[in-house]
């Protein structure tokens, strides 16, 4: 089964400076969040609000490595998907808000339906609404990543997909690459050198510590991750996402 995860942190203020509160998380809702919010962040809500009621968030597990939090809603499915039935859905949907990174996880929701959860909890831990935002990954941490990747022989970057990219006179927007072993491209190592941005890689990573084995990955610019290794679970996943958070932090 495909695992989908978005990755995103607490802003600079807030950094290891967001409190769990079992009262603050079981009455965190988005009617509240939006008496607080102020410009965009309250226009966000607004929408949100359309889209989902009776959300409500969880304490669901504590481990060494983070904290687990449980999302409920019933939220807005397409007009072509409600036809002739009720277009509000129940779905629940699990978030990792990492211990000594302050990094926060969703796993298999869709951007506007993560959107519900981490207001949910950035209200909850921080008073602020808009405490946790969005990544964006610079090319210099996709370098990074590629360096861990192909630290190990079994490490390979198999897709990657580049932005603004000037030869011969001509400037491309964007080029996209893909190939088993595209590391050993010297074409792929003279573009990504001279790009200037970098949207998404696909890759295999080292095997890992915890089983041995590598996983096959997914990474964009807006912190979305896929891993498409089946039977993932939860150690490597945590694993995983102890690499990319080093990387997020330290950008």
């Amino acid at each position: 089964m495909i695992k989908n995860c978005i990755i995103y942190k607490y802003g600079d203020e807030f950094i290891n400076k967001w409190n769990i509160a079992k009262n603050s998380i079981f009455q965190s809702n988005l009617e509240l969040c939006l008496k607080t919010a102020k410009g965009f962040t309250k226009k966000k809500i607004e929408a949100l609000i359309e889209l989902a009621k009776n959300e409500t968030l969880s304490i669901e597990e504590e481990t060494q490595k983070h904290h687990e939090f449980i999302t409920s809603c019933e939220f807005k499915v397409p007009k072509l998907l409600a036809s002739g039935v009720s277009p509000f859905v129940p779905v629940n949907f699990k978030i990792w808000l990492r211990r000594k990174s302050s990094v926060v996880v969703t796993f298999d929701a869709g951007r506007k339906l993560s959107g519900v959860g981490i207001t949910l909890l950035s209200y909850a831990t921080t008073g602020d609404p808009s405490s946790i935002e969005h990544i964006r990954l610079e090319k210099d941490t996709f370098l990074r990543l590629k360096d861990w990747i192909l630290s190990d022989e079994a490490g390979q970057i198999k897709r990657i997909t580049m932005h603004n990219i000037e030869r011969d006179e001509v400037k491309f927007k964007q080029v996209v690459l893909s190939s088993d072993q595209l590391e050993s491209s010297s074409l792929f190592n003279d573009l990504l050198n001279d790009a200037s941005a970098i949207a998404n890689l696909s890759f295999v990573t080292p095997p890992l510590e915890t089983t041995s084995r590598p996983l096959s990955c997914r990474v964009n610019y807006w912190g979305g991750l896929t891993i498409y290794t089946p039977n993932l679970l939860d150690s490597e996943l945590s694993e995983l996402i102890e690499v990319l958070e080093k990387l997020i932090v330290s950008n």
